[in-house]
Formats: structure tokens, sequence, C-alpha cells
């Protein structure tokens, strides 16, 4: 009985040590491109995750745009808060620069209210309480002072504290208040009127305060 010798059934190819498998023909599905005689296995497409920044509103001498922010810039505004806080208390519009826009943003969001209303509120705690060498705030500002203002210092927390939104320049005035070693809340010797002061920036947080008149 004649054997055809280059017949091999499928079990005795499985069978060889060698761990050798005959190709078999590709199933289109498996080819990406539909191409014949493909030898690579398909590999899925993955699409394209872009990572985008915020978005700020721009304004120039070509109109009203909207402009995105890059990591760099990011990270400029993050380094530059200071800087760009006085410019913003200054008045300077924050959609002339994208920095600007996007401190604004930072400054003006929940968060950052109420992080500048819980320091203010300690600062009132401590003006409240006896007086004593243990009290951890009292080095930050001069207590006389935040008693005589109270009322005006507790309205500015309740501007703060208000859920409407507010511009970033009245936002930035109470960080400067707060972060101005100088000013008449830390120092004796500053000849500043913190009361008429804290009117002003409590003014400055008007909804309406930035509004063309």
């Amino acid at each position: 009985m004649n054997v055809d010798q280059s017949t091999t059934t499928r079990d005795e190819v499985t069978a060889m040590p060698n761990g050798w498998y005959p190709k078999e023909p590709r199933r289109d599905a498996e080819r990406p491109d539909g191409a014949d005689g493909a030898s690579h296995p398909a590999v899925p497409v993955r699409g394209h995750h872009k990572v985008h920044g915020p978005e700020v509103l721009q304004i120039d001498c070509f109109g009203v745009y909207v402009a995105r922010a890059s990591m760099l810039q990011r990270l400029e505004c993050h380094l530059l808060g200071d800087r760009l806080d006085r410019t913003l208390a200054a008045g300077v519009a924050p959609e002339t620069d994208v920095l600007l826009a996007l401190r604004a943003q930072r400054l003006a969001c929940t968060t950052s209210r109420r992080e500048l209303a819980r320091s203010l509120q300690r600062i009132l705690d401590a003006a409240a309480e006896p007086p004593h060498g243990l009290n951890p705030h009292a080095s930050m500002a001069i207590l006389s002072r935040v008693t005589t203002y109270r009322t005006d210092l507790e309205l500015l927390v309740d501007h703060l504290l208000a859920p409407v939104p507010l511009p970033a320049r009245g936002v930035a005035l109470v960080r400067m208040l707060l972060r101005d070693g100088t000013g008449p809340l830390y120092r004796y010797e500053s000849r500043a009127d913190l009361g008429a002061m804290v009117r002003r920036v409590t003014a400055a947080l008007d909804p309406g305060a930035d509004w063309p008149a």
C-alpha cells in the first residue's frame, strides 16, 4: 500500500519536538489592510490621546478668541504667582495676556476663595481668644487692629464665600493683604489705614466692579 509521504496531518505536526507549525492562511479580519500574504498579526490601532491645557479668553487688536495654555505657561503661572497677582491687583485686564488669564482663573476658583476666607477667619478667631503666650496666631497679625476692624473683616469673609463669580482683581487684592508682611495687618509701624484698605478690597470683590461704566 502506497502512502503519500508529503501529506502530514495536523496532529503529527503538533507533536513535532522543534515546535514548528505550518502557517495557515490569515483571515481577512486579522489583516488591518486586507492585503494577501501578510505575515504579522493584526494590531489594534490606538487612538491618539492628546492632553489639552485649560482654555482662556483673550482680547487683542484682532478681536476676541480662545487660547489654550501650554504646560510651560502653566508652570510660569505657578512660579510667577506673586508678580501676576500684583499686575491683576493694579487693574490690568486678564484677557490681555495668557498668563494673567490663567492666574485669574486660579484665583477666582472656589478653592482659592475658600482658602483665603479660612486664613482671614483664623485671624479673627485668634483675635477673639483671651491673650496668652501659646496663641499660635498671635504672631501672624496685630490682633488689636483685627479687633478694631472686625466687622469689616467679617464682611470680607462673607464676600469671599458668596456663591457668585468674583473679579480676579478683588481676590488678588485679598491675597496681597494677607501676604504683605509690611502692611498694617502685620506691622505696627505701618501708617496705612487697615479699615479703609479692607473696605477697598471688599468693594473690589463686587461682581460688577470690573464692568465698564
